[in-house]
């Protein structure tokens, strides 16, 4: 009978222990959403894999959220929240936000904690969430620009570590039609989610009018670099990307503080 007892009064600390992923699922998320676009790949299984963790997550922490750990845990929960919804906040979106934001505050409203507590933390993080919206709504309306882009063509270069591709934007004047370039070997692929690389885009090619068919076209030179030409002018080089002068080194690894995990 005392091992039983004894045995009994582990599961609970042990079980605790699963709140460590749901933390650093959210801060894993928030973390990328800084440096990461994220694309659903697939909705069917991305919808399935949330189900699985939530039932995981919700279930283990709800019955042992009077442990320290899984109090901790269900409190910082809806701050790790903010960047993510604030930063990938947009209606394909939604199928990750809208459950991943019901569980971060199912989880902070069951947390062992005391009430005072709560109400503390809660009412900061209301104000944070206000201000926090508030300020990207602002800069996006203000900062960002009031423009329209629309992805009129897309293409990889023959070695797959570049992609380009052609934006026409639509402003208050006549518009511009633009080139961009980025790597295409820093996006994370997890099958039903996709984290893609953000930062490293490079205008090669800007013409203040839009609505062009502008068609760039990759070759590769006599070491096999890729080539990067529009309407016959070379345009960008691969040998740019390597070029020891820091100025070129636009793509390179090394320019970030971090690194998120690859896959």
């Amino acid at each position: 009978m005392p091992e039983k007892r004894n045995t009994r009064s582990l599961i609970k600390p042990v079980m605790s222990l699963i709140s460590f992923g749901y933390a650093g699922l959210m801060g894993f998320l928030a973390f990328a959403s800084l440096y990461y676009d994220v694309q659903i790949v697939s909705k069917p299984a991305f919808a399935a894999l949330e189900i699985i963790l939530a039932i995981i997550f919700g279930g283990a922490m709800i019955y042992t959220r009077k442990q320290i750990l899984t109090s901790i845990a269900g409190l910082f929960g809806l701050l790790f929240y903010l960047p993510i919804v604030v930063l990938y906040y947009s209606p394909d979106n939604l199928i990750m936000l809208v459950p991943l934001g019901i569980l971060a505050v199912v989880l902070f409203f069951c947390s062992g904690a005391g009430e005072g507590i709560k109400t503390i933390l809660g009412t900061i993080y209301l104000l944070l969430y206000v201000i926090g919206i508030l300020a990207y709504y602002l800069y996006v309306s203000i900062f960002a620009g009031n423009t329209i882009d629309v992805v009129t063509f897309h293409s990889t270069s023959p070695s797959q570590t570049y992609r380009c591709y052609v934006l026409d934007i639509t402003d208050s004047s006549e518009g511009s039609t633009r080139v961009v370039i980025e790597p295409n070997t820093y996006d994370i692929d997890y099958g039903s989610i996709k984290f893609i690389e953000k930062g490293y885009k490079r205008t090669v090619y800007n013409v203040r009018k839009n609505k062009l068919n502008i068609i760039p076209e990759w070759s590769s030179d006599e070491t096999d670099r890729d080539v990067l030409s529009i309407n016959g002018e070379v345009r960008f080089r691969g040998s740019d990307a390597t070029n020891p002068d820091d100025a070129y080194r636009y793509f390179d690894v090394k320019k970030r503080k971090f690194r998120f995990l690859n896959s």
